[in-house]
């Protein structure tokens, strides 16, 4: 089971982020949509430490929010959004580690997420 699993619509900024990931010694997964993750998740012997879904792209947003606050309990789960759905619908109480918001550095969030992977939930 990979450290990190990575979703999102846009392949080249999953597949960059996934990149310097590995080359970071970061086993990531990448997955195009929640529902394939979650498969995933739901086959799995053991959880990541992190899911991290980029949502700004999403083709049912409402229903991506539903699928990852059900694992939101499980595994922390940080989610990415634009400027644009910043409230609707919310994404505050839904019980995500993180909300972050386009613009994104790619690079910065490779490095956060590798600091994050070795920390547990309360200390985020």
């Amino acid at each position: 089971m990979a450290d990190v699993f990575l979703v999102g619509a846009d392949w080249r900024e999953r597949a960059l982020v996934r990149a310097q990931l590995l080359e970071d010694g970061v086993d990531a997964e990448a997955y195009l949509t929640t529902r394939e993750a979650l498969r995933s998740l739901d086959r799995a012997a053991a959880l990541p430490a992190l899911l991290v879904a980029d949502l700004a792209a999403s083709a049912d947003l409402s229903e991506e929010i539903k699928l990852l606050a059900e694992w939101a309990d499980k595994i922390p789960v940080w989610v990415i959004a634009s400027r644009m759905n910043r409230e609707d619908p919310p994404l505050t109480g839904r019980g995500f580690e993180r909300i972050l918001y386009r613009p994104i550095d790619l690079g910065e969030l490779a490095e956060e997420i590798k600091q994050r992977r070795g920390a547990r939930r309360s200390d985020y």
